[in-house]
């Protein structure tokens, strides 16, 4: 699976959501699978895949990829260093050389269940969801049992727009692999976007599971809490996230979920603190604008405003950011007439 996620969501079909498939694997599955009829152990790890995940680990993608293509270069026989390859590329964005790596994967062993998972949600992503359909389908003739490939078709599917087929091979996946909290984070996401009910004992799972330092992970899952509705999920999850590193964004997110709670004391204090953390984070200002126009503290409103403008004109919200920045310098110069002193 890969990394869902956004304000703090990550995408559900983004590129690079793991870490290599051999020993620094991000699932902790290496790219032999676990299934009885699992394809043979790769070579002994070479020289070259060593580098490659090191350099991974690290966040040097680039020397990782350079690492893991001598890997395949020296031995075209090496699928684990093929997939380790393919996850390094959707790193660095590069579907077509993650697409071709994958394949490449699949000519050295063709019932290769992880490698199939990963092009056919490659595919997803990239667009080309029949021929995502197509791959995961024919590798659950051989792999019938395949977390992976049954969250591979649920996603798919679900790209398609094929909902009740996608809930079915979500939940065919989650009986195969009950503990992966990605998993389980991304059939939540989907059921919020489908305001299906049903997200939260999927976020709480996930919450119960996610590696403790997983910030990203555990922000994503916070937001997918206030989706739902969960504020008081979402506030849990958000505590732990800035308990490991107070930013900006865990910052923005838990001043909307207090907003949910109708704590607004505690929403303009994390915003305050989100500014604080990291001034550059535009969302920030654009929420403590809003706070701080409710509280008729108009100017101060315009100037958050105009701040997350300055920093995003482009963003998101710069179109709601650019219309209540009037609307506040408006209600600015009203209220300032209304206070001042009378013409004699």
């Amino acid at each position: 699976m890969r990394a869902l996620g956004a304000v703090v969501v990550l995408a559900l079909v983004s590129c690079g959501g793991k870490g290599p498939a051999t020993p620094a694997g991000g699932t902790g599955t290496p790219a032999t699978a676990s299934l009885p009829d699992a394809p043979p152990p790769p070579p002994a790890q070479s020289p070259e895949s060593a580098a490659g995940i090191k350099a991974f680990d690290a966040g040097n993608y680039a020397d990782a990829r350079a690492s893991f293509e001598a890997a395949v270069k020296k031995n075209p026989s090496d699928y684990g260093a093929f997939v380790n390859l393919g996850q390094t590329c959707e790193k660095l964005s590069d579907v077509p050389c993650a697409e071709a790596a994958y394949k490449g994967a699949l000519a050295a062993q063709p019932d290769l269940e992880q490698a199939a998972a990963e092009l056919s949600t490659l595919y997803s992503g990239d667009g080309k969801v029949d021929d995502a359909m197509a791959i995961a389908r024919s590798a659950l003739k051989a792999h019938p049992g395949s977390g992976p490939l049954h969250t591979a078709l649920a996603i798919a599917l679900a790209t398609h727009g094929d909902q009740d087929p996608a809930i079915q091979e979500f939940d065919s996946a989650l009986k195969a692999t009950p503990t992966d909290p990605m998993l389980q984070y991304t059939f939540a996401s989907y059921l919020n976007q489908w305001h299906v009910r049903g997200a939260v004992p999927h976020l709480d799972a996930a919450l119960g599971s996610v590696k403790a330092d997983d910030y990203a992970m555990i922000v994503s899952i916070g937001h997918e809490y206030r989706m739902a509705g969960e504020f008081g999920g979402c506030t849990k999850a958000l505590d732990r996230a800035i308990g490991m590193k107070d930013g900006g964004e865990a910052r923005t997110e838990r001043a909307l979920c207090k907003m949910g709670n109708k704590d607004e004391a505690g929403a303009m204090t994390d915003l305050q603190g989100a500014i604080s953390a990291e001034a550059g984070y535009a969302p920030a200002h654009y929420y403590l604008a809003g706070r701080l126009a409710s509280a008729k503290r108009y100017k101060e409103a315009a100037a958050e405003y105009q701040k997350y403008l300055d920093l995003a004109p482009n963003g998101s919200l710069a179109k709601p950011a650019a219309d209540r920045l009037k609307m506040a310098q408006d209600a600015a110069v009203k209220d300032k007439g209304a206070v001042g002193p009378k013409k004699k």
